[in-house]
């Protein structure tokens, strides 16, 4: 029998082996007809529409929305301390928002100009432009429009001098800033800048260009020099807690040369012991009660507990807590600075200037509103209830550092 003729037989003896067992198994036979792909999708019918980010949550990456919300945050402050009467809520909204969409059109301005970048990393490859889940066409009008419709909300909502402040931001932060994280690793310090100035615009809300001969001027100086000198160690813990990352995009900075992170501590240290003494000086100058240094105390703490973590362990955790204490150290400052901040009275303040700030000693000023809310909070003040408890003072105001006046002081 030749060769072929034998082959024939064999396969004539085996297919109907194969028929019996499918006729046994008709699920198998059922399967056999089916492609590759049909039967993973009937296995896995999660898998035949991935689910695509909403535009809303697109755009809210592309704005960086977390970041931008802390800079809005740091814009209020000064507004708060700084308006001579009671609160607009409009004025609020407009700083809020105007700073919102400006910071929105630069931090997309950013990813913009770092695309190439963002892709070759793994912390931003998914980022909208990177992944292409939007196209630069996309980006640059979404930037465009908000960046316009935000500089006319500050305009028209609040004062052109915070616009101006604002337009000045997105410039440096996108023409200044960007350039030089690929150049120079003193990027942060030009970094570090661009973010606080929106800390004047609160100020520049309230008074327009009368900042700059308003005794708060000295409080707009100090909250821009205390969120300049935060964002030193703040920036330098993310970038040696993703050095790898920024080495791979071609970054420079300061950190990404440290393996053991001992340098990265010891660079951070001097930005902290300023920032401790800062409330100090502030209360020594008259510019805050003194509160602010003792309520700054357990953040300052807290924040200086996790460096020197840090510093005895460095690893991915102990940095990613350092890095996370300095969130909470700002925030926990922008509200001690609007609670405890007062200003010398000018001599020229007009009597309606009077009427509308509220007096706790002779020739110091505060917000309306403050005055207002401690005297409605005051019966649950520690200090008050101290008194009467275990002092038996009778009259409030005999113990809380902040509602005690002075002989002179105006009736709140």
């Amino acid at each position: 029998m030749s060769p072929l003729a034998s082959a024939l037989a064999r396969a004539r003896l085996t297919l109907p082996r194969v028929g019996r067992i499918r006729s046994r198994c008709p699920r198998a036979s059922s399967f056999s007809t089916a492609t590759p792909e049909s039967s993973n999708l009937a296995l896995h019918p999660v898998l035949e529409r991935p689910s695509k980010p909403s535009a809303i949550r697109l755009y809210w990456k592309l704005a960086k929305g977390k970041l931008t919300l802390w800079v809005s945050l740091s814009a209020m402050p000064g507004y708060f301390l700084a308006l001579p009467g009671t609160i607009e809520p409009s004025i609020a909204a407009a700083l809020f928002v105007g700073t919102f969409l400006t910071s929105s059109s630069a931090q997309t301005m950013n990813q913009m100009i770092e695309v190439h970048r963002d892709a070759r990393m793994k912390r931003t490859a998914m980022r909208p432009l990177p992944s292409g889940q939007l196209s630069p066409h996309e980006a640059a009008r979404f930037a465009a429009a908000a960046g316009a419709l935000g500089l006319v909300t500050l305009g028209i909502g609040t004062t052109s001098c915070t616009a101006a402040v604002a337009a000045t931001t997105m410039a440096t932060y996108a023409a200044l800033y960007t350039p030089l994280k690929v150049r120079s690793p003193y990027n942060t310090h030009v970094g570090a800048i661009s973010g606080s100035l929106p800390t004047l615009m609160g100020f520049t809300a309230a008074l327009g260009t009368g900042l700059c001969v308003s005794p708060w001027l000295p409080h707009a100086a100090w909250l821009f020099g205390m969120q300049t000198l935060w964002q030193m160690p703040h920036f330098y813990s993310l970038a040696w807690l993703h050095r790898s990352d920024y080495l791979q995009g071609g970054y420079k900075m300061f950190p990404l040369s440290d393996e053991s992170g001992m340098e990265t501590a010891a660079m951070s240290k001097p930005y902290l012991a300023a920032l401790c003494v800062l409330p100090w000086a502030m209360s020594a100058s008259g510019a805050a009660s003194w509160m602010l240094p003792v309520g700054a105390a357990l953040p300052s703490f807290f924040w200086w507990h996790t460096l020197k973590d840090f510093e005895r362990r460095p690893s991915a955790s102990t940095c990613r807590r350092f890095f996370l204490g300095s969130l909470s150290y700002l925030i926990s400052m922008l509200v001690l600075f609007t609670a405890f901040s007062r200003a010398s009275q000018s001599s020229d303040i007009t009597d309606d200037e009077q009427g509308a700030a509220a007096h706790t000693d002779r020739g110091v000023l505060e917000p309306s509103w403050r005055a207002y809310m401690r005297s409605c909070l005051l019966g649950a003040c520690p200090h008050e209830q101290v008194c009467r408890d275990l002092l038996h003072t009778c009259a409030q105001t005999g113990g809380c550092p902040l509602a005690k006046r002075h002989p002179g002081s105006a009736a709140q």
